[in-house]
């Protein structure tokens, strides 16, 4: 999306006195550290050894496949190829597939992750129906896997709120939940607590994938060997507690808050649901279907293992919070008087007539101010962003904390559709009257990698491939020029699917 492109590209460069990874000294653990981690878990010996190798080897990623773009191999089987135990909407990657340098990538038919982080997804039933028509929190959301398969699963009537403190990290997560094709959503950048005030008791739903010391991140070199050191441990646990403790707030009574983490230490998982239990109240909530990675110290908490479920591992656990007698009502979001100035309401502020234009000429739409009546959702303007929500979406993005699925954007005086605009799933009620244009594997390939697609067409379109959209294109009856952002941009490698690649299990 365009906002990457403000961006310093200076954090891509190894500078010239780094380290190569491939010259440091593999980390090693032994048994011993690996009980100490776990404890009070007890493991035989010869299972802790294979831990502590398996924390340090790498484990590929998975395809954990966008609910729409289902292959019939996965989505008319009992038992899908390769499919993740735990999450059967993910599968294996074939061997010798360029998942990453795929049509299919570049397209949002996947979404490549590692099968540990979904078993959050599982706990929080992202994988069946039950999510449909909820509004769901993603309160530490970036980079946007878990995000995104939420987004998915709540569908066409259900809304997320993806936030994420850390400022930098909103650019990437903005255009992972586009990948989904969904306008669903909003994002914001509010520390917890911050959110707690604003939206007390407005969700149905709260994943709160917290910040922890990251042991399962070892074997990915994103992590030290000091993730094990009880400091780092005890210092994660403490903001997980601030974190929790504004997610219950977050929560409507009756509402269900999935923890997770990408840690092995029990002071971080078990002891913190024992501790939501009875410091917050919240009630273990366990999951048909998960019963076999249930965890031996506590009611409705997993766990995966990298020696045991060939991924890097993951914990997770689903509690809900209990409806009091005198609770009469749910929580709702409300507008206080001092949101009624002028600035705080965005949709208050008029387009930019340059900006006006582009979204009537591009998108057939007019730009509307009484959002309440209009079927196509509420558009605004940010600076130098154009922001369209979907239709019936909670009062509450109107502030100016929220981000909406982008439009448009300029540069200079010039404006642009967004290529999160483009993103958009082809029957979305806002980009329905966009030109499109359908291209063959080999023109699909080069538009891919930069180059120019051969059109009749004059001006804006959306490039797309089997019905899949890519990007946009601005054409002048002979040619169409690329405008694919370039961090979107890859050397296709694969336009098959990726089952020509599959073998027996």
């Amino acid at each position: 999306m365009s906002r990457s492109r403000k961006g310093s590209k200076k954090g891509n460069r190894r500078s010239a006195g780094a380290k190569s990874s491939g010259t440091r000294r593999p980390l090693e653990f032994t048994a011993d550290q690996m009980a100490a981690a776990i404890a009070p878990i007890e493991l035989p010996v010869d299972e802790l050894e294979r831990l502590a190798t398996a924390m340090t080897q790498r484990h590929p990623n998975v395809l954990r496949w966008r609910r729409d773009r289902l292959p019939s191999e996965v989505e008319s089987s009992d038992s899908p190829p390769h499919c993740v135990p735990w999450y059967p909407l993910a599968t294996a990657i074939p061997e010798g597939y360029p998942a990453s340098r795929s049509i299919g990538f570049a397209s949002g038919d996947f979404y490549l992750q590692d099968a540990g982080s979904l078993l959050a997804l599982a706990v929080a039933k992202a994988d069946v129906s039950w999510l449909r028509g909820k509004v769901v929190c993603d309160l530490c959301a970036a980079p946007g896997g878990k995000a995104s398969g939420l987004l998915e699963a709540v569908g066409d009537e259900g809304f997320l709120l993806a936030n994420e403190p850390i400022q930098s990290r909103l650019a990437p997560l903005a255009f992972n939940l586009a990948r989904s094709g969904s306008d669903r959503y909003a994002i914001s950048g509010q520390d917890p607590d911050q959110l707690a005030e604003k939206l007390p008791g407005v969700f149905d739903v709260v994943l709160v994938d917290a910040p922890c010391s990251g042991q399962a991140l070892l074997s990915r070199g994103r992590q030290s060997k000091g993730a094990i050191n009880e400091s780092m441990i005890a210092t994660n646990a403490a903001r997980q507690q601030r974190i929790l403790s504004a997610a219950e707030r977050l929560l409507r009574p009756g509402g269900t808050l999935v923890y997770s983490t990408c840690t092995f230490a029990v002071a971080e998982n078990e002891d913190q649901v024992s501790w939501m239990t009875s410091e917050l109240e919240l009630q273990p909530s366990p999951v048909d279907g998960l019963a076999s990675y249930q965890s031996p110290l506590i009611e409705a908490a997993y766990r995966v293992w990298p020696h045991r479920d060939s991924c890097a591992g993951a914990f997770a656990a689903r509690l809900s919070k209990p409806i009091a007698v005198e609770d009469n009502e749910e929580a709702s979001f409300a507008e206080e008087p001092w949101m009624l100035r002028r600035g705080i309401l965005q949709s208050e502020q008029p387009l930019d007539a340059s900006c006006e234009e582009l979204v009537r000429d591009v998108y057939g739409e007019q730009p509307i101010i009484d959002w309440a009546e209009h079927d196509a959702g509420f558009l605004r303007q940010r600076d130098w962003i154009a922001e369209a929500f979907c239709h019936n979406a909670p009062e509450w993005v109107k502030q100016d904390w929220t981000i909406g699925p982008e439009v448009a954007y300029r540069t200079g005086q010039t404006w642009k559709p967004s290529h999160a605009g483009a993103q958009r799933n082809v029957g979305n009620r806002f980009c329905q009257s966009v030109e499109r244009i359908e291209l063959g594997d080999q023109d699909a390939v080069a538009y891919l990698g930069g180059g120019t697609v051969p059109t009749e067409h004059r001006g804006w379109a959306i490039v797309q491939h089997a019905g899949r959209p890519l990007g946009w294109v601005k054409a002048d009856g002979r040619i169409g020029k690329n405008h694919l952002p370039a961090h979107a941009r890859i050397q296709v490698q694969a336009t098959e699917s990726p089952w020509a690649h599959a073998t027996s299990p």
